[in-house]
C-alpha cells in the first residue's frame, strides 16, 4: 500500500488523539469520577485505574468532557469485566481480550491488578495493538513506570524495543490495514484462527472510525472469523434529525463534529458511510456477525453505567455541572455496539459469553414495560434479533403553521443563550444569557455560526417588532450584573418587567428582583445575601427556573417554580414575590406524596391559565428531575390557594395525562419554551430529548388541554433552527410567537447560534 505525505500526516494526528483521550480518562481520576472502580485493598492514592502512570503531565478537563469521558470509560471497563466474568461463570478454561487502537490505555495492568489475589481457573491473554510508532513509545513508558513494569509478566517470548509478547500479555505494533500482519501478530501472542474455540473480545474505542469504510469493513470481517468472538465497537453515528431531507438537513452538531475532525485532519471517514444506528447494525450483519445490539449512549449509561438507584448523588457532588443539553447531544452521537459470532452450526455446543446478559442489561431489553417507560425506537436501540426489534411507533398528526416571514427581523444577529424575552407594547426587550454582546464584531450572518470568546452578558437589546430593527441599550452602571439561565417576566397591565435570579459563574447564583421600564430603566427592587436556609421567607438564589406573573388572592404576584441552588440541588418549593409589597413568600405543599411525586426539577417549562372558576393556574411541562437527572415527559397543573382564616398559602398538584391521538406519549424534554396560545392552546418549542434526538418534525408540538391531545406543528421553513437556550415571547398585537436565539456547544468542537429572530403566526 503507497501512502502520501497527506496520509502519513493523517495517520501522525490519529495517533495524536490517543493523548487527548487519556489525558481526558486522568482528569477523571483526579477528581475522584472512578471511585467505583476501586480495587479492593487498593487505596485511591495508589490510583486504581492507572492513568496517574501513564500521564506525567495531568490536565483538568470540562465539567462536560469529565461527564462524558466518565460514561464512555465506566461503559468500557463494565462490559470487560462482565465477559470475563461471564466466561468465568461459563467455566472456561481460557479467554482473551483484544485492544485495538489501544494507546496508552492501561486497562491491563488494572486487570492484572484484579486477578492478582483472585482465584480463577479461567486464564486471561490481553493483547495491546497500535501503531508500530505509538507501541514502542508505550512499551518505552511501562519500562520506566516501576509500578507497571513490575506487573509485566515474566520471561515474555519476544522482549524488545517494539513488540513483546508473553502468555498473558502482548503488546503489538501492527498497521490495522495490514491484516497479514494482524494475522501473524495474533498467532505469535496465541491467538490461532481455527486452532481452538477460545473466547476472545475485541475492543475498539473510537479507533476505526479514522479508516476508510472499506478497511474499518475488513478488520470486522476479519475477527467474525472467530468462532466465538464478541466484538465492542465505540463510535460516533449521526442520528436522523430531518427523516425527510436527511442529507440537506444535518443537526448543527453532525456538521460541527465533522468540521472540527477535518480540521483537526483527523477526519472521522467510516462515518460517511455508515451514519445511522441502523446502518452499523446491517454493517456487522454484512461482516459476518450472527448477533449485534446497538446503543446509544445516553441509553447504556442511563440503565447500566448511572441507573436510576446508582451514582448520580456521587457524581453530582464531585463538581458543578450545568451542560445538560450539550451532554444529552453527545449522548445521542456516540454509540455502544455489542455483536458476536458464535457457532454457525447450532450442533456445536456454544460457551460464548453473553456480556449483555451479564450485566443486567438484556433483561431490561426485554422488558415491555421498561421499553414503554423509556420510549425506546431505533434511534436509540437496535437489534440483529428479530425478537429484539421495535416495532415504529405509529405516525402523529400535524398541524401546518406558516412562518410569519422568511426573516421578520433583517439584519438581527443574536448570538445568545439562556437570556430572556419580554414585550412591552411594540418592543421586544432581551437580557442577559451567554454568547456574544451585539458590539463585538459579527461575520456574515448565517443562523449557525461558529463564535469564540463567549461570556455571560449584562447587556439590554431592544428589538422593534414593527419594522424589525434592533438597538443595543447602554449598560447602567448600577444595573443588574451579568447572569444567565434567569426569568423575566411582564407585568399584566404590560407596563413592565420583572427579573429574577440567574447564575453569573457555575456556583455564583442571584436571588435579586429588578424592575425594567422605558422610561426609568433598571431598578433594583430586593436584594439579599444568598440564604440557604430552606425555611426563609425568600428563595435562596435560583437559576433554570420559571417565572410568571399570576393573580392570586386579588394579588399579582411573580410565581417561581423550580430551579436549580448554588449546591446544584433542584428546588422543589414554589415561591412568589408580591409586586405591591414587594416581599415574597412562599407556597405549602397540601401533601407531601404530591410534592414527594412533582419533585425538584429544573430546564423545565410553565404557562399561566384559568382554571374552571377562571382562576389563575399553572401548566408545568418536561424539564430535568434533580434526584435522578432523568429528563422528563410529565405535565402538571397546579393550583395555589391562599387561606385567608389560617393564614397559610397551599400547593395542590396533579398530573395531566397527555397522548397523541395515536397513544404515543409526550417526548421528554428539556431547554424548551411553552407558549400559551388560546384558553385550551399550548405550543411547546424546542428542547432537547432523551435518550434519543429530537428529530425536526417533533421539535414543536400542540397541547390542546381539554382533551389531553398533543399533535406535531409542521412549520413551513426554516428547518434549520436548534431551538435550545432560547427564548419566546406572544407578540399579541400581531398575533404571533417571537423567538429570538439559542444554540449550544458541540463537546468543545465548535459552537453555533440561531442567529436570526423568528415569528410563528398563530
Amino acid at each position: 500500500m503507497s501512502m502520501n505525505f497527506e496520509d502519513q500526516a493523517t495517520d501522525l494526528a490519529v495517533q495524536g488523539t490517543n493523548t487527548s483521550s487519556i489525558t481526558s480518562k486522568r482528569s477523571l481520576e483526579r477528581l475522584g469520577y472512578l471511585e467505583t472502580c476501586h480495587i479492593p485493598g487498593v487505596t485511591e492514592r495508589d490510583s486504581p485505574m492507572m492513568f496517574k502512570y501513564v500521564v506525567p503531565k495531568p490536565s483538568r478537563r470540562s465539567p462536560v468532557i469529565n461527564r462524558a469521558y466518565y460514561q464512555r470509560t465506566e461503559s468500557i471497563r463494565i462490559l470487560i469485566e462482565g465477559w470475563i466474568k461471564e466466561c468465568e461463570t461459563l467455566g472456561v478454561d481460557e479467554c482473551a481480550v483484544i485492544s485495538l487502537g489501544c494507546g496508552f490505555d492501561p486497562t491491563y495492568f488494572r486487570l492484572a491488578t484484579i486477578r492478582k489475589n483472585k482465584q480463577s481457573r479461567t486464564r486471561l491473554k490481553y493483547i495491546d495493538i497500535d501503531y508500530p510508532t505509538l507501541i514502542t513509545e508505550r512499551l518505552y513508558m511501562i519500562r520506566n513506570q516501576e509500578k507497571l513494569f513490575e506487573l509485566l509478566p515474566e520471561d515474555p517470548s519476544k522482549d524488545d524495543v517494539g513488540e513483546f509478547v508473553s502468555d498473558n500479555y502482548s503488546c503489538l505494533g501492527i498497521d490495522l490495514r495490514k491484516l497479514d500482519h494482524l494475522e501473524r501478530g495474533l498467532n505469535t501472542a496465541g491467538i490461532v484462527k481455527g486452532q481452538d474455540r477460545m473466547p476472545i473480545l475485541i475492543i475498539s474505542e473510537v479507533v476505526l472510525a479514522y479508516l476508510e469504510a472499506d478497511e474499518s469493513d475488513a478488520v470486522i470481517q476479519f475477527f467474525a472469523g472467530y468462532p466465538e468472538a464478541t466484538f465492542i465497537l465505540h463510535e460516533q453515528c449521526i442520528p436522523v434529525f430531518d427523516t425527510d431531507r436527511e442529507e440537506e438537513n444535518l443537526h448543527p452538531f453532525a456538521l460541527t463534529m465533522f468540521n472540527h475532525f477535518q480540521k483537526t485532519m483527523t477526519p472521522l471517514k467510516t462515518l460517511r458511510n455508515y451514519r445511522s444506528l441502523e446502518d452499523h447494525r446491517d454493517r456487522f450483519q454484512g461482516c459476518g456477525w450472527s448477533s449485534c445490539d446497538i446503543i446509544n449512549m445516553n441509553l447504556f449509561s442511563d440503565m447500566i453505567v448511572m441507573p436510576e438507584e446508582g451514582d448520580h448523588h456521587r457524581v453530582l457532588q464531585l463538581e458543578p455541572f450545568d451542560e445538560y443539553d450539550e451532554l444529552y447531544w453527545i449522548g445521542s452521537y456516540y454509540f455502544i455496539a455489542v455483536a458476536s459470532t458464535g457457532p454457525g452450526d447450532s450442533s456445536v455446543p456454544t460457551r460464548s459469553p453473553d456480556v449483555l446478559r451479564e450485566i443486567g442489561l438484556r433483561s431490561k431489553l426485554q422488558h415491555e414495560e421498561f421499553i414503554s417507560n423509556i420510549q425506546l425506537d431505533e434511534s436509540c436501540y437496535i437489534s440483529l434479533d428479530p425478537l429484539q426489534r421495535l416495532s415504529p411507533p405509529p405516525a402523529i398528526p400535524a398541524i401546518d403553521v406558516v412562518w410569519s416571514e422568511k426573516n421578520p427581523f433583517p439584519g438581527s444577529d443574536f448570538n445568545r443563550k439562556g437570556h430572556t424575552l419580554s414585550i412591552l407594547g411594540d418592543t421586544a426587550y432581551i437580557f442577559g444569557g451567554f454568547g456574544l454582546d451585539a458590539i463585538d464584531h459579527q461575520e456574515e450572518q448565517r443562523v449557525f455560526q461558529a463564535r469564540s470568546q463567549q461570556t455571560r452578558l449584562g447587556s439590554m437589546v431592544r428589538l422593534n417588532l414593527i419594522n424589525g430593527s434592533t438597538e443595543t441599550l447602554p449598560l447602567e452602571d448600577n444595573g443588574p450584573a451579568p447572569r444567565m439561565h434567569h426569568s423575566a417576566v411582564t407585568t399584566i397591565d404590560g407596563s413592565a418587567i420583572y427579573m429574577y435570579g440567574g447564575r453569573d459563574g457555575p456556583t455564583k447564583v442571584h436571588n435579586d428582583v429588578w424592575r425594567f421600564t422605558p422610561e426609568g430603566g433598571w431598578d433594583p427592587l430586593w436584594r439579599a445575601r444568598i440564604n440557604r436556609d430552606g425555611n426563609s421567607s425568600a428563595p435562596p438564589g435560583l437559576f433554570k427556573h420559571t417565572a410568571n406573573m399570576m393573580t392570586i388572592a386579588g394579588r399579582e404576584m411573580m410565581v417561581v417554580v423550580g430551579g436549580r441552588l448554588q449546591s446544584g440541588e433542584a428546588n422543589d418549593q414554589i415561591w412568589a414575590f408580591d409586586l405591591e409589597e414587594g416581599q415574597w413568600g412562599h407556597f405549602h405543599w397540601r401533601h407531601a406524596e404530591q410534592r414527594q411525586a412533582f419533585g425538584g426539577i429544573f430546564s423545565h417549562s410553565s404557562v399561566v391559565i384559568k382554571d374552571e372558576e377562571q382562576q389563575d393556574c399553572l401548566v408545568v411541562l418536561g424539564g430535568i428531575r434533580g434526584s435522578d437527572e432523568k429528563v422528563l415527559n410529565k405535565v402538571w397543573r397546579i393550583t395555589l390557594e391562599v387561606n385567608e382564616d389560617e393564614s397559610q398559602c397551599r400547593i395542590e398538584a396533579r398530573e395531566i395525562d397527555i397522548k397523541a391521538r395515536t397513544g404515543n406519549p409526550l417526548k421528554p424534554r428539556f431547554g424548551h419554551s411553552s407558549i400559551l396560545v388560546g384558553e385550551d392552546r399550548i405550543w411547546v418549542l424546542g428542547g432537547v430529548s432523551a435518550p434519543a434526538l429530537l428529530q425536526w418534525q417533533e421539535t414543536m408540538i400542540e397541547i390542546q388541554l381539554s382533551t389531553g391531545i398533543f399533535q406535531h406543528l409542521n412549520p413551513s421553513s426554516f428547518r434549520e433552527l436548534v431551538m435550545v437556550g432560547h427564548a419566546t415571547a406572544v407578540d399579541k398585537d400581531r398575533n404571533r410567537v417571537i423567538g429570538v436565539g439559542g444554540g449550544g456547544t458541540c463537546f468543545g468542537f465548535g459552537a453555533w447560534w440561531d442567529a436570526t429572530a423568528w415569528a410563528l403566526q398563530i
